[in-house]
């Protein structure tokens, strides 16, 4: 039976720390072990949302909050992708220039759980906080302190068919005087229009992806008919292009098969991961190493993937290993396919100690 091995980053110990995702390498494997810890994620500059620069521009023009965002949401972060700050926040003594979210990056992940976003946004309709110091629930009184944010205007944006794809807000580190302005109007009208935008482009990217695979065939291997390691890579180089404006995760599993004797055995292999892992970009990147890139795919669907792809395999006879994890943010691919690869490469060489003793 396959036990899953977490990774670990050292245990936080600052709001800042608890603020930021650092997503883990899980390790499948017919015995426990202890891959090594993944290195720190490089990151780099977000492209821009298509769309979000006019409405950011016209909302800032106006006044009355320090900061614009359109955030994107997945299962368990919440992203900025645009971020552009106001005129007023340029005086020195500005409180904006003092608070934590003046120091945010776009791109830069963030736990739901430390999202006002996320905790107060809970339907289509605009909401508008003038002071969330005065707020009765306890937790958005910390977030709120955490981030140095006291007003706050937003929407959700939402898909054709109802899901949460993000969210178009206002923040501000001292309490919003709103008397003077329509804001639930104002943001409704622009949040109409991101959204569909947003919506539009998402949907695009499936058939981008499909066309980048038929690309990444022109360097494949002869014995599997898969991409080989540089069509991987080209896979990569490719995805990131297309998920990092409008923020899609992006979930990648690596899967190393064991001593693999025949090219029948292998091609049965190649056979059993393509059926168990479905609607993914599927590449032979090592000897004996296959590779999963799941663009737009949620963290919860890329374990099952990786679950599934491991029991599949064990159920077949290969003695495998199999490692998953998530983008961290807008880091270069490479950086997330090397820290998948070295946490398979560390449980792997602890397999072959354990055999030896």
């Amino acid at each position: 039976m396959a036990r899953q091995v977490q990774s670990l980053s050292p245990a936080p110990g600052t709001w800042d720390d608890e603020m930021a995702v650092a997503p883990s390498v899980q390790v499948l494997d017919t015995r426990a072990v202890a891959p090594a810890a993944p290195a720190p994620a490089s990151v780099w500059s977000r492209g821009t949302l298509p769309g979000a620069q006019a409405a950011l521009t016209l909302l800032g023009s106006l006044g009355g909050v320090d900061a614009w965002t359109v955030t994107r949401i997945t299962e368990d972060t919440w992203t900025g992708l645009a971020v552009q700050t106001t005129a007023q926040t340029q005086d020195p003594d500005s409180p904006w220039q003092r608070s934590r979210a003046a120091r945010y990056e776009a791109g830069t992940p963030v736990s739901r759980d430390r999202s006002l976003c996320h905790h107060l946004l809970t339907g289509p309709q605009p909401t508008v906080v003038t002071d969330l110091a005065r707020s009765a629930a306890p937790d958005l009184r910390r977030i709120s302190e955490g981030w140095g944010l006291h007003g706050y205007l937003g929407i959700a944006l939402m898909s054709p068919d109802g899901r949460q794809l993000g969210s178009l807000a206002g923040l501000s580190a001292s309490p919003l005087q709103v008397a003077d302005r329509n804001w639930t109007e104002l943001l409704a009208v622009q949040a109409g229009a991101l959204q569909a935008s947003l919506s539009a482009d998402i949907a695009a990217l499936h058939g981008q992806r499909q066309e980048a695979f038929e690309r990444s065939m022109d360097s494949h291997d002869d014995v599997t008919r898969l991409p080989n390691r540089r069509g991987w890579a080209s896979l990569l180089a490719t995805e990131e292009q297309l998920a990092t404006p409008v923020g899609d995760p992006v979930g990648m599993v690596l899967v190393d098969l064991g001593v693999i004797r025949t090219v029948r055995s292998l091609r049965r292999a190649v056979s059993v991961v393509r059926e168990a892992a479905g609607d993914v970009q599927l590449a032979r990147v090592g000897p004996r190493q296959l590779g999963i890139l799941g663009g737009g795919h949620q963290t919860s669907q890329v374990s099952r993937t990786a679950n599934l792809v491991q029991a599949r395999l064990e159920g077949a006879g290969y003695r495998t290993a199999t490692a998953h994890t998530m983008r961290a943010g807008v880091e270069p691919l490479a950086t997330t396919w090397a820290r998948a690869e070295n946490a398979l490469v560390q449980a792997r060489r602890e397999q072959a100690l354990d055999r030896r003793r």
